[in-house]
C-alpha cells in the first residue's frame, strides 16, 4: 500500500470518526472490486494457440479498474452524507451531502449529477455490460467529467409519487476542485460552468422514458457581459464549446430487460475544416438482457457512433457486444458476479478492415 492509499484510508476513517460522533445512525459501509482479463487483436488474425505465447501479437492481460470503499450515514430521515473512494487510484470519487425537503432533494459536493443516462446515470457496479457505450465515454471527456463525476450542486424534484423526476445540476466542468484564495496570482484559467437538466418519467410499471439537455461554457466573464448583450440565450449557446442532449427508453417485463438511448453533441472545441459550424457527434445504442435463471443472464448491445460527422468521411463505428453473466449466489451475495463478453468493432459500411475483436472475463465483488 502506497502512502497515497494510506492517506486516503486515514482521511476516510477520520471522516467516519466524526460521523460516529455526531450522527444518530451507525455508518453503513460498502466494499467492492472490479477486475478481469481481456484479450484482443492489434489489427492481425487470432494467434495459433500452439505458437509460443511470447510471440502473441495481440494485446491483453489482467486489469483492476476499481477497489471501492464507500461509507454512508443518515443524520436523520432527511439528511445524509456519502463518501466513496477508489483505493486503487487513490481517488476520492464522491463526497457529498444530501438534504430532502418534501418533494425536493438537494445534493452538494462531488458526485454523479444529471446527464447522459448511460454515463453519469449508471454506477460502475450496476452496468450490464463491462464498459459504458463508446459515445458515453466520449461525452464524459468533452463534458470534462472525471469518472462521470464532478463538483457541484443539484436540486431534484419528484412528482406523482416519484414517477416523474426532475434534476438540475450546476457543476465545474473543468475536472478541478477550484479554490481560489487570490485570483490576482494568475495561473491556468478555470472559468468553466456546466449546466445539465434531466427528466425521468415512469409511464407504467414496465416502461420509463427519460432524457437530458446540457451545455458547457468556457468563456471569460467579459465575453458574457459586454456590448453584445451576453446574457441573451442565443449568444450564450453560440459561444459554448459543448451543447448536448439525449433521449432514453427502458423496459423491464419479467425476465426481459431493454435499454435504448440516443445522444447528440455539438462541440466547438474541435476545428471543423468543412465550415465554421460546431462539430456534430452522435450515437445510439440498444441493449437487451434476458435473465434465464436467478444465476444466469445473457445480453446483447449494438452501438452506432459517429464522433466527427462532416469533418472526416467514413469515420462512423458499429460496435456489437455479446455476453453472459453468472451469479454464484444471487440471494446471499447479490453483488458477486462474473461477466464474459465479446466485442467487435466495424468501420463505416460494416467493414472490419482492422481486426479489433476483444474478449473480456470480469469478476465483480460488491459487499
Amino acid at each position: 500500500m502506497t502512502w497515497k492509499h494510506s492517506a486516503l484510508l486515514s482521511y476516510s476513517l477520520a471522516i467516519l470518526g466524526f460521523w460516529n460522533a455526531v450522527a444518530m445512525e451507525k455508518p453503513e459501509f460498502q466494499t467492492g472490486v472490479k477486475m478481469g482479463y481481456d484479450y484482443g487483436q492489434n489489427g492481425v488474425g487470432w494467434p495459433n494457440l500452439a505458437k509460443d505465447p511470447l510471440g502473441n501479437s495481440g494485446r491483453g492481460g489482467f486489469y483492476v479498474t476499481m477497489l471501492r470503499l464507500k461509507a454512508s450515514v443518515a443524520f436523520d430521515s432527511t439528511f445524509s452524507a456519502v463518501a466513496l473512494g477508489n483505493l486503487y487510484y487513490s481517488d476520492i470519487q464522491e463526497m457529498y451531502l444530501v438534504k430532502k425537503f418534501e418533494n425536493y432533494t438537494f445534493t452538494a459536493g462531488k458526485f454523479r449529477g444529471a446527464g447522459l443516462k448511460s454515463g453519469s446515470g449508471t454506477d460502475e457496479f450496476e452496468r450490464t455490460t463491462i464498459n459504458a457505450p463508446l459515445y458515453a465515454r466520449y461525452w464524459s471527456y468533452y463534458k470534462r467529467l472525471n469518472n462521470f463525476r464532478d463538483f457541484g450542486v443539484q436540486v431534484e424534484g419528484d412528482y406523482f409519487g416519484g414517477d416523474v423526476k426532475h434534476r438540475f445540476y450546476i457543476h465545474n466542468a473543468n475536472r478541478e476542485n477550484v479554490y481560489v484564495d487570490d485570483p490576482s496570482n494568475g495561473g491556468t484559467p478555470t472559468q468553466a460552468l456546466g449546466l445539465d437538466y434531466a427528466l425521468d418519467w415512469r409511464i407504467s410499471p414496465f416502461t420509463q422514458w427519460g432524457g437530458h439537455v446540457g451545455a458547457l461554457a468556457n468563456r471569460e466573464l467579459a465575453d458574457f457581459v459586454g456590448k453584445h448583450n451576453g446574457w441573451q440565450a442565443g449568444y450564450w449557446f453560440k459561444s459554448n464549446p459543448v451543447v448536448d442532449a439525449s433521449l432514453n427508453h427502458q423496459m423491464d417485463v419479467g425476465k426481459f430487460h431493454m435499454f435504448n438511448e440516443a445522444m447528440l453533441l455539438y462541440n466547438r472545441e474541435i476545428p471543423n475544416p468543412v465550415d465554421s459550424a460546431a462539430t456534430k457527434t452522435w450515437g445510439v445504442s440498444s441493449q437487451i438482457r434476458f435473465d434465464h435463471t436467478e444465476r444466469a443472464s445473457s445480453f446483447f448491445r449494438y452501438e452506432f457512433f459517429d464522433n466527427t460527422d462532416g469533418a472526416i468521411p467514413d469515420d462512423a463505428l458499429h460496435l456489437i457486444t455479446l455476453g453472459g453473466i453468472f451469479r454464484p449466489s444471487p440471494r446471499k451475495f447479490p453483488g458477486l458476479k462474473v461477466t464474459g463478453e465479446y466485442v467487435r468493432t466495424l468501420e463505416e459500411g460494416a467493414l472490419n478492415t482492422f481486426s479489433n475483436d476483444v474478449l473480456y472475463a470480469q469478476l465483480e465483488m460488491l459487499f
